[in-house]
């Protein structure tokens, strides 16, 4: 049983991890109705929320992950250099932003 994930055709919670895709995503199988899925970028567990850019206010994406830290870029990159480093799991709370930085150019 995975907890969170429900089956798109039945909607039942009995479902098993079921190996993974070409691509790498985790593959489910419904217990009830025996269909197997992966799970949509949006419907995945713990899906990310974007902070907005403190320049442009277009979303951000994250660019890198390293030692726990999450760094952001601004989706109008090139044009908006604008980039946030936020800790851990903060980037849910946006409680703990780290100073903000442009890159000149």
């Amino acid at each position: 049983m995975v907890n969170g994930v429900f089956c798109p055709r039945c909607r039942a919670d009995a479902i098993y991890r079921y190996g993974k895709t070409g691509t790498g995503k985790k593959r489910y199988l419904c217990q009830v109705c025996r269909r197997q899925f992966s799970l949509k970028r949006s419907d995945r567990l713990g899906a990310l929320e974007r902070p907005a850019c403190p320049t442009c206010g277009k979303p951000m994406h994250v660019y890198m992950r390293h030692g726990g830290m999450l760094r952001f870029r601004c989706s109008d990159y090139p044009s908006c250099r604008t980039f946030l480093k936020i800790a851990g799991e903060a980037h849910l709370t946006h409680a703990h932003l780290l100073p903000v930085g442009t890159r000149p150019g």
